[in-house]
């Protein structure tokens, strides 16, 4: 719900998913965009299993996007470290990733960031069980594909009441 009320504000959504399948902790939102395209979700997803964007890339697509997408609504999903291992937090824009090559700014209107681990000194990437993050993102996805479909819906409902006028 609060997704959806944030995105009620903007204008279409765009999912930008962070991540690698290369760790299984840094797989959160490329598991995320592949649910979210398998739900026929009615927004442009970036970011997948098949096609990461990562810290290599990040700030290109986020070029790409803003380009194509002018006044669209960037969601950035990503996975994080915090104390709160399970967590889903809902936030504006964020700094996304851990790596050297990532914009200088923040970048995104929204983001949903799925705590994977803890953040520790000796952290890996592969100590992150599967399980958790398969039902981290099961449960990201459902909320955007149900924020969207009820933007969708308001949207239509709105646009067939200006028709009736």
């Amino acid at each position: 719900y609060q997704l959806y009320r944030q995105l009620k504000a903007g204008g279409e959504p765009i999912f930008l998913c962070v991540g690698s399948d290369k760790f299984v902790a840094d797989s959160l939102a490329p598991i995320v965009a592949e649910l979210l395209r398998e739900y026929k979700t009615k927004a442009f997803v970036y970011g997948g299993l098949g096609y990461n964007v990562n810290a290599t890339n990040l700030a290109e697509a986020v070029r790409y996007i803003e380009t194509m997408h002018d006044g669209s609504t960037l969601v950035v999903i990503d996975a994080t470290l915090d104390k709160n291992v399970g967590r889903v937090v809902l936030t504006s824009g964020v700094f996304a990733g851990l790596g050297n090559t990532l914009p200088n700014r923040k970048i995104g209107d929204i983001s949903v960031l799925g705590v994977v681990g803890r953040k520790v000194a000796n952290f890996s990437l592969n100590s992150v069980r599967l399980r958790l993050v398969e039902n981290m993102a099961r449960f990201i996805a459902v909320g955007c594909f149900l924020a969207v479909n009820r933007l969708q819906k308001d949207r239509a409902v709105v646009e067939l009441k200006v028709q009736n006028l």
